[in-house]
């Protein structure tokens, strides 16, 4: 009996001892089981600040924890930007690559076809044409002038040929 006794006494002296350590290294009050001055929230850093707001959650240095950080997508998100195209009614084109491109002016009219090409180095606007002769190869009536940059059309225009 009298070993159940100490036992139970040395039980009692260690939880208030330990409770009175942790009221006095604490600062005054506690947020969650972590005391808002201890070393767990004053050296250690743990997580982003944005999560459990039982803990002391304050995240990188220069974090202030109040909003969380901007996201930047991978640039496989980002739209690269398009070329563009205006076609005359007099058989060119005039086109603007924000890269360098390769250019192609198609015409077609019934089995007739013909073609022009154009090789942007940079960042600029270029004018493709179809000569005289390739306009008259196409013959009378409606034809089909396309524009292909890198492969891709861009812009289509029928013209009335005379």
């Amino acid at each position: 009996m009298r070993s159940h006794l100490t036992t139970l006494l040395a039980a009692v002296f260690l939880c208030a001892c330990t409770g009175g350590a942790i009221a006095f290294v604490g600062g005054g009050h506690f947020v969650g089981l972590e005391a808002a001055g201890s070393a767990s929230c004053e050296q250690y850093r743990p997580g982003n600040g944005f999560g459990d707001t039982n803990h002391c959650h304050t995240g990188p240095p220069g974090q202030t924890g109040e909003h969380p950080p901007v996201v930047v997508p991978p640039a496989s998100h980002f739209k690269a930007a398009k070329a563009s195209a205006s076609v005359s009614r007099r058989g060119s084109a005039r086109v603007h690559c924000p890269f360098a491109c390769h250019i192609v002016l198609r015409g077609r009219h019934g089995h007739h076809r013909v073609h022009a090409k154009v090789t942007l180095h940079a960042n600029g606007t270029a004018t493709v044409r179809l000569s005289k002769r390739a306009l008259k190869q196409l013959g009378r009536g409606p034809a089909l002038l396309v524009v292909e940059v890198n492969g891709k059309v861009i812009s289509k225009r029928t013209l009335r040929l005379a």
